[in-house]
């Protein structure tokens, strides 16, 4: 995209971003998932952004895009992870009664969307038909029950919306000030408009190179489920309007973290600062002691830390280097910084497993903030709650819990206001003195072979990790497991369910062979949720061995003992094969277009229409990923 484009698409953002999150929020009925509508709903639009613009003002195309992607089919039927900030209990009440949100939430999505536009945004039928895809009569057909269903709500509580002694009150009115005042409640979204874009930016180039990155080996972590889209056409060209005209986001604010003058306790300490700066720095080339700059020496509850850095050539280059409190510099062991730069903040978990310390240099004046974990509700949302660490020129040291598999712990960096880096910790620590121990989990459904003990553990300890949790803690339990298609190569699939500590489920599929294993994705349904009636359908995929070149994919689906036979369709419908369940499920090669997955009883009963979810990008844990963009 080019910058003037760049530039008009982030003043859209800038300028629309509220109202369509407004809308979402009453499409959806949650902030995390009304608030991946619209990220998802403006990537779509940044690749046609040239079309849109060219055409116009992009806003109806866009409003249009948002509506069918909450009304449309894969709406219906999506199956993903929702990232949401949990309520604060701090909050004020809500403008208006729960029972007018549950109402709306317990709609359809057609009639939902069909009744958001029209006592909401106040369209006309026909408007909203046209927004819908659908005839007229059916939107009106849609608006009429919507309305009935949420008149009956406000009757029956005679809520705020209800001016006492006025019993001629139009109750269209009421309908659409109670729409107003949910559209409006309070609460705070994960991104600001600015964010939001560089969001959007990613979320195009990550797809565009998506089929392009293998997943990594037995290193690999799990990924959570990309909600399943498919590609609506480009919308029919608009009438020439006035553009959005909002100023364009600043860049995110800029500076120098990793450079002197030395922080910490042990700032003052010429002697050891000199120690320091001459301290070996292992395999790794060093720069010339006198070139080094010593950007934190401290001690903390759980040991002595220093980082040095340099540069070799044009090389930026650094260590820390760790010991025992009160350890001479020569005593100090090194660890090379993961995702270092001079201008990225950095951050070191010391101790543990169990209580530890975790240490942070942002920049001078920086705000930093820590999260514990990654919190699954009972609803299956999922979001993490950040406190802000006290720090010292830019240096915090707080006290977190490790598990002996990992820590669960995020840091966010904000500055000005706007965050400037959020990314999961690096611990020296984690697996050193041994793994967690893991009872046999409970099998669900009936496996053609034992599973792969090595790569049930490897999924479970991922899963309770970013829960700060032992893996024996979670009720684990083994949904299914299955061998690789036998003419390929050797190896299994298992899908493993946990308990969160925050109610939710947390149900996670990983693929394994020759000693490597891959997350294919997680899901999180309710904790009501029975996981022997959960329907899984996702991609797995791992790299060609022996030095080739891209990946092997399947499909892997399972699905409840009543379930027979899987039929594999394509985004227009169109079936693709028909896949035999057998032994709970069934792993066969990717078929290509592969959209969706129905299963039927053996009576040719329709069970189930579940997206085919794909190998995601982002680990489960929400962690972050370091600067935004």
């Amino acid at each position: 995209m080019s910058g003037e484009r760049e530039e008009s698409f982030r003043r859209f953002v800038a300028g629309r971003r509220a109202a369509l999150l407004s809308t979402a929020l009453l499409l959806t009925g949650d902030r995390g998932p009304a608030e991946d509508l619209v990220q998802r709903t403006l990537a779509r639009a940044r690749r046609r952004w040239r079309r849109l613009v060219g055409s116009g003002d992009p806003a109806p195309a866009v409003q249009r895009l948002l509506v069918r992607g909450a009304s449309g089919r894969a709406a219906r039927r999506r199956a993903a992870q929702v990232v949401e900030d949990l309520p604060d209990p701090s909050a004020p009440p809500p403008a208006t009664s729960p029972a007018v949100a549950d109402a709306l939430r317990g709609l359809d999505p057609p009639t939902r969307a069909a009744t958001v536009l029209r006592w909401y945004e106040l369209r006309p039928a026909g408007e909203s038909a046209s927004l819908l895809g659908v005839p007229e009569d059916t939107a009106r057909a849609a608006v009429d029950r919507g309305r009935a269903a949420l008149l009956a709500v406000l009757d029956a509580h005679d809520g705020p919306f209800r001016r006492d002694g006025s019993p001629a009150d139009d109750p269209d009115e009421r309908l659409h000030r109670a729409l107003t005042a949910l559209a409006g409640a309070p609460g705070r979204w994960r991104l600001d408009a600015a964010e939001a874009a560089d969001d959007v930016r990613s979320r195009v180039r990550r797809d565009a190179r998506r089929v392009a990155i293998s997943l990594v080996a037995a290193a690999a972590v799990v990924a959570v489920a990309v909600p399943l889209t498919r590609a609506l056409p480009d919308p029919p060209p608009t009438a020439q309007a006035a553009r959005v005209t909002a100023a364009p986001a600043p860049p995110l604010p800029r500076a120098a973290v990793l450079v002197g003058p030395p922080r910490g306790s042990l700032a003052g300490d010429v002697a050891f600062l000199d120690a320091v700066r001459r301290a070996g720095w292992g395999a790794q080339e060093a720069p010339p002691p006198d070139e080094r700059e010593v950007v934190l020496a401290t001690d903390t509850p759980d040991g002595r830390v220093a980082l040095v850095v340099g540069r070799v050539d044009d090389d930026f280059r650094g260590v820390w280097l760790t010991g025992p409190t009160g350890a001479a510099a020569a005593d100090l062991q090194v660890r090379l910084p993961r995702g270092l730069g001079r201008d990225r903040p950095l951050s070191l978990v010391l101790g543990g497993p169990g209580p530890a310390t975790l240490v942070v240099v942002a920049a001078r004046g920086d705000r930093v903030e820590a999260s514990p974990r990654l919190v699954v509700g009972p609803r299956g949302t999922v979001g993490r709650t950040y406190e802000e660490a006290a720090t010292v020129d830019g240096v915090a040291v707080v006290g977190v819990r490790t598990t002996p598999d990992g820590t669960g712990v995020s840091v966010r960096v904000l500055r000005e206001g706007r965050t400037v880096h959020r990314a999961g910790v690096d611990w020296p620590g984690a697996g050193r003195d041994g793994r967690a121990a893991l009872p046999a989990p409970v099998p669900l459904r009936p496996a053609a072979a034992p599973p792969d003990e090595r790569l049930v553990a490897t999924a479970l300890r991922s899963v309770a990790v970013p829960l700060a949790a032992e893996p024996a803690s979670l009720e684990p339990a083994l949904l299914w497991s299955a061998p690789l298609p036998a003419a390929g190569r050797p190896g299994s699939v298992v899908v493993a369910v946990a308990q969160s500590p925050g109610g939710g489920l947390v149900l996670t599929t990983w693929v394994g062979s020759g000693g490597g294993a891959a997350a294919c994705g997680t899901q999180t349904p309710p904790g009501t949720a029975d996981p022997r009636g959960l329907t899984v359908a996702r991609v797995c995929a791992l790299p060609v061995p022996e030095g080739g070149r891209g990946e092997d994919r399947w499909l892997v689906v399972t699905a409840p003992a009543e379930a027979t036979s899987a039929e594999v369709v394509d985004g227009s419908g169109r079936l693709l094969g028909t896949l035999p369940l057998t032994d709970g499920g069934v792993v066969a090669s990717l078929p290509d277009d592969a959209a969706t997955v129905v299963t039927r009883a053996g009576d040719g009963r329709l069970l189930a229409e579940t997206a085919v979810a794909p190998a995601a990008a982002q680990p489960f844990g929400d962690y972050g990923q370091g600067p935004p963009g």
